[in-house]
């Protein structure tokens, strides 16, 4: 199925339910003649249009050698994907979404005939067990009609969501003038486990490609992505890597949090944490790391305690910092605490689970310091930072590790009293004037409270502590406005 008809079944399905919709409201004397308008304009754009579409399309991406070099690799991929499906004991679905440009991290025109051009060599395996491209183009278009309380455009998850797939592909491309590299990857949507992986390379001379194309199969090695993450400089336009201002002066260590709406709370969690309700966070910089003591030790005005678990190791996120000491630090460096919403927003990375890897142990552990891999097996203490992997934002030691303190006084029923629903900044003021509760999130290797457990080390897990504590489980990182 070409891409005219499949814009052309799209839009004609919209036509249908907005006419069904309409059928038996008034004016519609008015209303029938404006789509029948729209149907013969459609058609006299497509008449045009169809004469050099095809060529333009190929021309502003890649061209037609290098699809057909593609395709017989990626027709490798799809069998080995689909081989991989038939071998379960249940039947699973797969969707196909978000070929992103390897750089920018966006969606493309390159992008979206790749997700095409691969879900159809699926969909002519499988079929049974395959989500039909158009069908995540229909559900990108209604979005908008089916939650019109979210005011920006769908994520991936969103549209996954939609579908109802067990399984997901995925992947990225990277075009320089030497080369065209595609990085496919499986994931089981319940455990977040990536199943396989495979990069496709292709080079070319001066005018072609050669036919010396390599397909790597990674699914049981551990392979170097430092070799596919390198590009030439020269071949890429600036302007589309960098997209604004703010993109070049990110801060260093620091990174910058997209603007967005998640939703905050949650309802299978602990009172405290009820209502979930949507929140929209404007765009922020974040530290990539937790404050280390050799940071800490760059503040002459910043003070900190000792005691059980203490390590002075640079690399260690420092700890025995109560509340006002670490907001001294994050001002002494420009910088501020994150408020409680922006906080828990960079820690789920634009997910709505418990967690950005899946509930499954062995995944928690792969991006988080907690008990099983600390305390029960008698290594004590906070680990050196940055020592697992990060979240989908390049964000580590959001969860375990160390907790980490926010700006925002605790109040226990602050969700279902405050309801702010754009950038909150929490309470103005505490409870009790006395004994000032802040804020604590992200769980810990261990300790009390059960902060080094799965639970303790969930995104929304809210903790209460008052100001002046100063413990072996609290560390902190910073946040930074973009002006």
């Amino acid at each position: 199925m070409n891409l005219f008809n499949k814009i052309n079944k799209i839009i004609f399905k919209f036509i249908f339910v907005f006419m069904f919709r309409n059928s038996q409201k008034k004016n519609n004397l008015i209303f029938f003649p404006i789509v029948f308008f729209f149907i013969i304009f459609f058609y006299h754009i497509k008449i045009l249009l169809l004469l050099d579409f095809s060529n333009q399309i190929y021309a502003s991406t890649f061209s037609v050698p290098e699809l057909q070099i593609l395709e017989s690799k990626l027709k490798i991929a799809a069998r080995n994907i689909s081989n991989i499906a038939r071998s379960q004991e249940k039947k699973v679905v797969i969707t196909v979404i978000d070929f992103l440009n390897f750089e920018t991290q966006a969606s493309g025109l390159k992008g979206y005939l790749l997700e095409e051009q691969f879900t159809e060599l699926l969909y002519a395996i499988i079929p049974e067990q395959v989500i039909p491209n158009f069908e995540i183009v229909s559900l990108r278009l209604e979005w908008k009609s089916r939650y019109p309380e979210f005011h920006r455009e769908p994520l991936t998850e969103d549209i996954i969501k939609l579908t109802g797939a067990d399984w997901v592909v995925t992947g990225t491309y990277e075009q320089n003038i030497e080369s065209v590299t595609v990085k496919i990857q499986l994931f089981d949507l319940v455990s977040e486990n990536l199943i396989w992986d495979t990069i496709l390379k292709g080079e070319k001379t001066k005018n072609k490609f050669t036919q010396n194309l390599t397909s790597i199969d990674y699914t049981n090695t551990n392979y170097n992505e430092e070799n596919f993450q390198k590009f030439d400089l020269e071949s890429f336009d600036e302007s589309i890597i960098f997209s604004s201002k703010d993109d070049l002066e990110t801060p260093e260590g620091m990174v910058k949090i997209p603007e967005g709406e998640f939703v905050m709370g949650s309802d299978y969690g602990y009172k405290d944490e009820l209502p979930d309700h949507i929140v929209f966070i404007k765009s922020f910089f974040i530290d990539k790391y937790e404050v280390t003591n050799l940071d800490f030790n760059r503040c002459f005005i910043c003070e900190r305690g000792t005691g059980i678990f203490d390590s002075k190791e640079p690399t260690k996120p420092v700890i025995y910092v109560d509340w006002s000491n670490a907001d001294s630090f994050c001002k002494s460096q420009n910088k501020r605490l994150p408020t409680e919403a922006e906080w828990e927003y960079a820690a789920r990375a634009g997910r709505d689970g418990d967690f950005n890897f899946g509930g499954d142990i062995n995944f928690l552990e792969s991006i988080a310091w907690m008990e099983t891999n600390t305390a029960d097996l008698d290594l004590w203490g906070a680990k050196a930072v940055g020592g697992k992997k990060s979240n989908k934002w390049g964000l580590f030691d959001m969860q375990g590790n160390v907790m980490e303190w926010v700006k925002n006084y605790y109040k226990p029923d602050y969700f279902d009293s405050v309801r702010q629903n754009k950038n909150p900044q929490g309470p103005v003021s505490p409870m009790d004037e006395k004994y000032p509760l802040r804020v604590v999130r992200g769980g810990a290797w261990g300790g009390m409270n059960d902060a080094g457990t799965p639970g303790g080390i969930r995104p929304s897990k809210r903790y209460a502590f008052v100001e002046w504590t100063r413990s072996f489980q609290i560390g902190f990182r910073c946040a930074r406005d973009i002006n």
